[in-house]
């Protein structure tokens, strides 16, 4: 994640703000890989499209959840829109997200930048459930 996203500043020229926990949380497979998808195709999406100058990645865990935000101060878009067209990647995103167990909120508005917010269960999909 942090080479994610110090290559992804490096390549917009961005300012980079970038919070990660001091160790490594044991992450349950599918979690680790939806997290990296996630991030590399939102941090794509602000290389892309969000002529931004500022890029904040902040990975937080409260208890068994893993939070991952990837905000910037970029063009912003209008969800709406961003739904209908197709573009961004923000269903597969979501998909991903749904598959492991997670909700993704995407807030954006045009001229205030974008953030998307992944949460999971540190523990995967089936952390919850009683075999």
């Amino acid at each position: 994640l942090r080479t994610l996203a110090e290559t992804a500043a490096e390549r917009g020229k961005l300012h980079l703000a970038l919070e990660l926990p001091q160790k490594q949380p044991a992450l349950a497979l599918d979690v680790e890989q939806c997290i990296y998808r996630v991030a590399q195709e939102a941090l794509e999406n602000v290389l892309t499209h969000a002529n931004a100058q500022n890029l904040a990645v902040r990975m937080e865990l409260q208890g068994e959840e893993v939070c991952l935000t990837v905000q910037d101060d970029g063009l912003g878009l209008d969800l709406e829109q961003a739904k209908q067209v197709g573009h961004y990647g923000l269903a597969g995103m979501r998909e991903r997200a749904e598959l492991a167990g997670g909700q993704m909120e995407i807030d954006s508005q045009p001229g205030k930048g974008t953030s998307v917010r992944l949460r999971l269960n540190g523990m995967g999909r089936h952390a919850n459930h009683h075999l």
